[in-house]
């Protein structure tokens, strides 16, 4: 008797998925500078605040992540809100934060304690470290002796990948980004720097391949990195002589148009309804809704998303509202998920001279700082006249 084989039951794609598709190919159809542009939106990260060993060159947003006890404690996540971190989380505890005696009053920091090395969706490791103002490792350097004399029960056990065969046998071809158990170990430390340049602690050599964790700092699950790709193509179609590139389609164009609008209308988040953030953004209002660089006060074109030379001006570049750097990192009650600086209701386009002037100001803080700077100058400038 032959066996039944089990038919894979095609799944309906979502309302996020079908407006993603469709955005997709329209930018396909724009040729290979543009459709890499907007394929970095989410498969090209920063490494914000994660070690360059821990780091990899490219990873996705929704991947495996590393997110510091600090950054935790000071956005007051909950363990049940870091498990929403849908392919893996590690709390990093950072120098002094794994003997801090205050701390252990804090469910949270109690639990994560008890997850150190494991393999749960919510893990978590010690490293000792360089962090900023402490650019002498004076703080990393005492933390790891102090740590050394203690009696915690903890052996330091350096972070490494799991073997080849374990991850083939569970049917990946390549080293997976997804799932803390794909790792193993409860350590990492590089110190050096300082007077004590000799000395330097290291858990692991140049030639040890790591390249484990995205930053917490940069993470989207799949449907928030769907609504980010979707807000930012809709800011996109807003480009002065977007017209002029589909005349021949315009038909098309207008209903790819309408569908985004559609769809963003009903996407809500705690912080604002996508179609709202959109209208209202200073890089669509400043020019009645005419693509626009808040900054430069330049209308951007569909020719300008080709420039991959940064250094030209007319380079685009994805930027915050808020920072990355800022490490905000918030639970969406409306979504019931983590969203970070890369939230669709806090990115937009801007070339890339304006990303470099905003730094890590907020955009409306930029702007009147540099009212400010601009008015002042007018002052000096009328007193030297008389």
């Amino acid at each position: 008797m032959s066996k039944k084989v089990k038919k894979k039951v095609k799944k309906e794609p979502t309302a996020d998925e079908v407006v993603y598709e469709k955005a997709r190919k329209f930018i396909k159809s724009l040729g290979p500078e543009i459709e890499e542009k907007f394929k970095n939106i989410n498969g090209k990260t920063n490494p914000v605040a994660v070690p360059k060993k821990l780091y990899p060159d490219r990873t996705h947003r929704r991947n495996r992540a590393l997110i510091s006890w600090k950054t935790v404690k000071k956005n007051k996540l909950t363990i049940s809100q870091l498990n929403t971190f849908k392919n893996g989380i590690c709390v990093e505890f950072i120098n002094d934060d794994i003997l801090n005696d205050i701390s252990e009053l804090d469910e949270t920091y109690k639990e994560l304690k008890n997850r150190i090395g494991s393999d749960e969706n919510v893990s978590s490791i010690i490293t000792f470290r360089v962090e900023d103002g402490d650019p002498g490792a004076t703080v990393a350097r005492e933390s790891f002796k102090k740590f050394e004399s203690l009696e915690s029960g903890i052996e330091l056990k350096k972070i490494e990948r799991v073997s080849k065969k374990i991850h083939v046998d569970a049917g990946y071809a390549r080293f997976p980004g997804q799932k803390n158990e794909f790792w193993k170990g409860n350590a990492y430390y590089d110190i050096s720097g300082g007077k004590q340049k000799k000395d330097s602690i290291k858990s692991h050599t140049s030639e040890d391949k790591l390249n484990l964790f995205n930053s917490a700092n940069e993470y989207a699950n799949d449907v928030v990195c769907n609504d980010l790709y979707i807000t930012l193509f809709y800011f996109f179609i807003h480009c002065h002589d977007i017209d002029q590139k589909f005349n021949d389609k315009l038909e098309d164009f207008t209903n790819i148009k309408q569908e985004c609008e559609d769809y963003l209308r009903t996407r809500d988040y705690d912080e604002n309804n996508l179609y709202e953030y959109c209208i209202t953004n200073p890089c669509l209002t400043y020019n009645k809704g005419i693509l626009t660089d808040p900054i430069e006060v330049k209308k951007i074109s569909v020719d300008d998303f080709k420039e991959q030379n940064t250094k030209k001006p007319e380079h685009i570049a994805l930027c915050h509202n808020e920072s990355a750097d800022k490490q905000i990192i918030k639970f969406d009650k409306i979504n019931g998920c983590i969203v970070s600086a890369a939230r669709p209701t806090n990115m937009f386009w801007m070339y890339h001279t304006s990303n470099m002037l905003q730094q890590n100001h907020i955009l409306e803080e930029y702007i009147t700082l540099e009212a400010e700077r601009v008015n002042r100058r007018h002052k000096i400038f009328e007193k030297n006249k008389e």
